[in-house]
């Protein structure tokens, strides 16, 4: 049986919702997913994204998170997400050999001792960690 994965899970959701043009996918939500939906905000890679609470107190381990994809003239402005760091195989990095995506035109996500970061402001504040996934 496959290891469990919920962030590939959340790459596949936002990749099958692009190539159905959805206006937006809703999926189940943790920290680390409200950390990767902030990050494709701020880098424009998503219109928004907004936290689903549920109805009673009880379900509170139900939380969503709703992400609303991005186009441009109908292209949506994310051409690729790929999950690196696996259950089954871990992938770290240090501050020397932070990647470069696309050379500069995508993104790396990367889980550091200062939360989850580009790689750009990895390489800003000199901090290595678990290469989660790439985005361009």
């Amino acid at each position: 049986m496959a290891n469990f994965d919920p962030i590939a899970q959340m790459l596949t959701i936002i990749r099958n919702g692009l190539q159905a043009k959805k206006k937006y996918v809703v999926i189940d939500s943790s920290n680390l997913k409200k950390d990767i939906a902030r990050i494709l905000h701020e880098e424009n890679y998503i219109t928004k994204y907004s936290i689903i609470e549920p109805s009673d107190e009880e379900n509170k381990k139900f939380e969503k998170i709703k992400i609303y994809l991005r186009y441009v003239n109908e292209e949506s402005v994310i051409r690729g997400l790929e999950k690196i760091s696996k259950p089954g195989k871990r992938i770290y990095v240090n501050t020397k050999n932070i990647p470069v995506v696309l050379n500069h035109i995508g993104i790396a996500i990367l889980s550091t001792n200062k939360g989850v970061l580009t790689d750009r402001d990895a390489r800003k504040f000199n901090v290595g960690g678990e290469y989660i996934c790439k985005i361009w």
